[in-house]
C-alpha cells in the first residue's frame, strides 16, 4: 500500500507540474492589461520605479521630493530629521553620512559641469 501511494504521488507530480506550468503560461499570455501595467513608466526608467513596486518606489518618490525642495525647505527637513534622532552616537553618524553624501554630490556636480563646458 505504501509503495502504491508513493507511485501515485510521483505520477501525479510528474504529470501535474508540466500541465500546471502550461496553464500558467497560457493564463499570463491571455491576461488583459491591468491598471498597474498600463500606468506610465517612471521617467528614471527601470521596473518597479512607479511607486507601486515593493522595493524602489517609495525611495524614488522621496528623492524626487528632495530635488524639488528649495534650500530653505531642505534645511528645515534636515533639521527635523536631526531633531528626531535621540542617540548622540546616531546623531554623529547622521552628520558624518550627510558630509560624505554632500562631498560625493559636489564631485558629481563638478564632473557634470566640466562635461557640459567641454561639449558646448
Amino acid at each position: 500500500m505504501k509503495k502504491l501511494t508513493k507511485t501515485l504521488l510521483a505520477t501525479t507530480l510528474i504529470l501535474g507540474l508540466p500541465l500546471g506550468a502550461y496553464a500558467a503560461s497560457e493564463a499570463a499570455a491571455t491576461a488583459p492589461a491591468t491598471a498597474q501595467s498600463a500606468a506610465a513608466p517612471c521617467p528614471m526608467g527601470g521596473p518597479m520605479m512607479d511607486g507601486k513596486g515593493p522595493h524602489h518606489g517609495k525611495r524614488h518618490d522621496r528623492m524626487m521630493r528632495m530635488q524639488n525642495m528649495t534650500p530653505e525647505q531642505m534645511k528645515a527637513n534636515l533639521q527635523q530629521r536631526y531633531d528626531k534622532i535621540e542617540d548622540p552616537a546616531k546623531k554623529a553618524e547622521f552628520i558624518k553620512n550627510l558630509d560624505v553624501r554632500s562631498d560625493t554630490m559636489t564631485k558629481h556636480a563638478e564632473v557634470m559641469k566640466e562635461f557640459a563646458d567641454a561639449n558646448k
